[in-house]
């Protein structure tokens, strides 16, 4: 498995949870609305200019937002990723622990905090922090969240335990072709091949090929003896991953 690309899957899933909401304008009135109004439309103008990918805009709101609720774990979410993106990882970490601390039951922030401890390596770490908001019921995205915790243990080399969160994950989900491309992956390694096969199909039908999966796709298919899968997929990769390591590796096999 590519470290970088469970990496980039992992921050992507982490960027794309935190802006998950709608984006909306600043608007003016007469009358003062209630603090939690005025708090999350905020949380949301800051959300609006984070999907653009204004991140000098975005501080702003959310200062606005800390300064009517400092204890706001959804605010300082936010303010992480903009200082993520800023490159600023200790004051990521400081916020994302900020976050925890006044509302440690925040599935969003253990989730997000445990993707930033992936990308930093501290798998162990990021492990806890992925199990905690797995395991909250009312977290709205648990399925993600057993998707990265699933990712975690493979890097620490929990196959049974990874596996079992990609089980869950799809249970919550049906429809995360990169759970479907792990099971796939841990079935193929067992020797488990019809398992292999039907994650694979699984995972085809709900996304574009990649390079590693064109290259499990060509093995599981030599070793069911399917020469149409196997030239199909060997064409595939030829044509749209010449420079990949994959192509490298299916030359030397000579296939």
């Amino acid at each position: 498995m590519s470290f970088c690309n469970v990496r980039f899957g992992l921050l992507a899933a982490c960027f794309l949870i935190v802006l998950g909401g709608c984006i909306t304008t600043e608007t003016g009135g007469a009358q003062k609305k209630p603090a939690p109004q005025r708090l999350q439309a905020q949380i949301d103008l800051a959300r609006g200019y984070l999907e653009r990918g204004d991140i000098a805009n975005a501080r702003r709101p959310l200062d606005k937002a800390l300064k009517i609720d400092p204890r706001s774990a959804e605010a300082r979410v936010l303010l992480a990723t903009v200082y993520l993106v800023d490159g600023d990882k200790q004051l990521a970490e400081r916020e994302y622990k900020s976050a925890l601390r006044y509302d440690s039951h925040s599935g969003m922030a253990h989730n997000n905090y445990g993707t930033f401890l992936f990308a930093e390596g501290r798998f162990k770490e990021a492990r806890d922090q992925l199990q905690i908001a797995a395991n909250d019921v009312n977290y709205a995205r648990r399925a993600q969240a057993f998707e990265n915790l699933g990712l975690t243990e493979l890097r620490l080399d929990e196959v049974p335990a990874a596996a079992a969160s990609f089980r869950r994950a799809l249970m919550l989900n049906s429809a995360l072709p990169r759970c479907y491309l792990e099971l796939a992956d841990i079935s193929f390694t067992a020797g488990d091949f019809p398992a292999a096969k039907e994650n694979f199909d699984r995972f085809v039908a709900l996304a574009k090929q990649s390079p590693r999966s064109l290259w499990l796709g060509i093995r599981l298919s030599r070793v069911m003896n399917d020469e149409d899968g196997l030239s199909s997929y060997a064409i595939a990769l030829r044509n749209l991953y010449p420079d990949s390591d994959e192509y490298r590796l299916y030359q030397e096999r000579q296939w």
